[in-house]
């Protein structure tokens, strides 16, 4: 698997998590009074370091194993491993 197909799959899984943590930093955000563009800030901020994290150990993961780990896949295994 070349580089960028690699990296385009690290992308695309921390994507969903990246998009969760950045809308519920707005969400309790704006649960206090504070300006919406201070609010919108910090939810991008939070949204993008979160991408940033999670893609790089995804990435750092595959080139290291020689396979993809997939963020997404072991949350929701791991999630249904835990109903009872």
């Amino acid at each position: 698997m070349s580089l960028s197909r690699s990296l385009l799959l690290a992308a695309l899984d921390a994507l969903p998590f990246a998009v969760l943590a950045g809308v519920a930093t707005y969400v309790f955000a704006r649960t206090t009074i504070q300006p919406s563009e201070i609010v919108g800030t910090v939810a991008g901020t939070v949204g993008v370091v979160v991408f940033l994290a999670l893609g790089t150990v995804s990435a750092n993961r595959h080139r290291a194993n020689g396979k993809p780990f997939y963020f997404t896949r072991a949350v929701v295994v791991e999630g249904l491993l835990s109903v009872p």
